[in-house]
């Protein structure tokens, strides 16, 4: 976790497939100083009648009750190498920046029943990422980081803003994604003109199935 100046001295191992409800590594600052720390992704509702939060949008962040003290007071940032996306079809697609690299999604956090939470902040989608899906992550560049996670709530502002659809590549990924158990190197791997064609065929038989919901919304 050099990239985010904080160190770790337990063997992280490599995770492939964060689904909501599980565990994942974030960024938060500590005083002078970063520290990383395990949240788990979502937010339960506060009644029945609401459903469990995974996402806040940016354009609304500093207006819903229930994200606003967070923005001002607790951010975070989410390690990640990339995400996955269903489009319209219900297929699967792996987004990740053109270099392959390391990247920090803006993030939230809370205390709830005595455990950390954290939601994934998301942005309306740039350019052609649009004909995948209509939200994205939203993306911090590098030199936002340490501003993102000491800046006071009206400072933190000019950080909302959704990242170029030039940053990334994306390519179809098999559905295998979608089940939470899943989580292996293998679910990155583009999928090759027999696997799509395989899909396909797979696709037209299960017609009128329900898929997987949506991460990013």
């Amino acid at each position: 976790m050099r990239h985010f100046g904080v160190t770790i001295l337990e063997n992280l191992q490599p995770r492939w497939n964060v689904a909501p409800g599980q565990s994942a590594l974030v960024i938060q600052q500590s005083g002078l100083h970063a520290e990383a720390i395990y949240a788990k992704w979502g937010l339960p509702p506060a009644s029945s009648k609401q459903s469990f939060l995974i996402n806040a949008r940016m354009e609304t962040v500093t207006e819903r009750p229930t994200f606003r003290d967070a923005f001002a007071t607790r951010r975070c940032l989410v390690a990640a190498t990339g995400w996955y996306e269903w489009s319209a079809r219900r297929q699967p697609w792996h987004i990740q920046l053109g270099d392959g690299g390391l990247v920090a999604f803006a993030g939230l956090l809370f205390t709830c029943g005595g455990r950390t939470h954290f939601v994934v902040m998301t942005s309306a989608a740039e350019g052609e990422l649009k004909t995948i899906h209509h939200r994205q992550p939203l993306v911090l560049p590098r030199s936002s980081w340490h501003g993102w996670l000491t800046n006071d709530g009206k400072m933190a502002e000019q950080y909302l803003q959704a990242a170029p659809t030039s940053l990334f590549n994306w390519y179809r990924v098999g559905p295998a994604v979608g089940k939470v158990a899943e989580d292996h190197p293998r679910l990155v791997t583009p999928l090759d003109e027999a696997a799509l064609a395989a899909e396909k065929r797979s696709a037209q038989q299960a017609k009128g199935m329900p898929g997987q919901g949506d991460l990013f919304v």
